[in-house]
């Protein structure tokens, strides 16, 4: 069977064989199959953490970006106090009434 690898793939086909055969002996069912599902579902876990993560960083970063939208909002607004104009107060609003 090896003489039919070419010459530079036989190191790597022998180690295959040597690791299906120690996978064997270990897992007699499984064998190697066995320790691929089980590192199938690891990364399936991993995946899944690696997207709830980024989703969370990038909730995060929205709400940072709205604060520093509204901190930017509110020192416009002090800074440009002096340009609105003033009004006389409207009668009743924001006052309390006359109690006699």
């Amino acid at each position: 069977m090896l003489q039919q690898i070419p010459v530079e793939q036989r190191r790597q086909a022998a180690d295959a064989i040597a690791l299906e055969a120690y996978w064997r002996v270990q897992d007699p069912v499984y064998r190697s199959v066995g320790v691929i599902s089980m590192l199938q579902r690891e990364i399936s876990v991993a995946q899944r953490e690696l997207a709830e993560t980024q989703a969370q960083v990038s909730m995060y970063t929205a709400q940072v970006q709205s604060q520093s939208n509204q901190i930017t909002q509110v020192q416009y607004l002090v800074d440009n106090a002096h340009l609105i104009p003033n009004q006389p107060p409207i009668h009743g609003l924001c006052q309390p009434p006359d109690i006699p």
